[in-house]
């Protein structure tokens, strides 16, 4: 017998939409101004709702709001950095799709710093790390077994163990950018470097 979901009821969808409200009321501010504006009184007057209403969705209040909007730029993050990567043509040239977005993503003075330096230390340490961590390591552990599978890459090669060391490289790579922006293009390259040492060559 098969479980079926139940949709939610219209309560609980009133629910959803206002705590995304609140998600995206710390977004805009944090894009706008930076981490350091984001307030309960800012976010409830970005939002338009009460201060009661910040604490029954989000009970430990700017931490819980921002743990919230450190996981959507994750996601958010990794939308975009697929939809860059769906253009390119080869293996290489969509993983570097997905390192020039993310660096580039974490040089940016807001939303990229707050993602790259100060959320990391506010959400702390997650076995596996959160959604953007997590959807990337799949993408390129995708990227590099059909890679390999295609006979691209060194038949011996582990994609998963690949995935992981490159995701936790770019993850230090991002907070490079955002201390130093202009160093962008010299990660890039050093990642084009790394998957150049990858290919079978003929």
């Amino acid at each position: 017998m098969s479980i079926v979901d139940t949709p939610p009821t219209a309560r609980e969808r009133r629910r959803q939409r206002t705590r995304e409200d609140l998600v995206e009321a710390a977004i805009r501010l944090i894009e706008a101004d930076g981490v350091e504006v984001v307030t309960i009184e800012r976010l409830v007057d970005e939002a338009g709702l009460a201060r009661a209403t910040v604490y029954a969705h989000f009970p430990d209040g700017r931490d819980g709001v921002l743990r919230a909007a450190y996981d959507r730029a994750g996601q958010d993050l990794l939308l975009r950095a697929s939809g860059a990567a769906a253009s390119a043509s080869t293996w290489s040239e969509r993983i570097l799709a997905y390192a020039r977005t993310m660096i580039e993503f974490s040089a940016s003075p807001t939303l990229g710093r707050f993602y790259s330096l100060s959320g990391p230390a506010l959400v702390g340490f997650r076995d596996g790390g959160g959604a953007g961590t997590q959807g990337y390591r799949a993408r390129l552990d995708a990227e590099l077994g059909a890679a390999r599978d295609a006979g691209e890459i060194r038949a011996d090669a582990d994609p998963a163990s690949l995935a992981i060391l490159l995701s936790s490289s770019l993850r230090d790579a991002g907070i490079t950018a955002a201390h130093h922006p202009d160093s962008v293009e010299r990660l890039v390259g050093a990642v084009g470097q790394i998957l150049d040492g990858l290919r079978v060559r003929s």
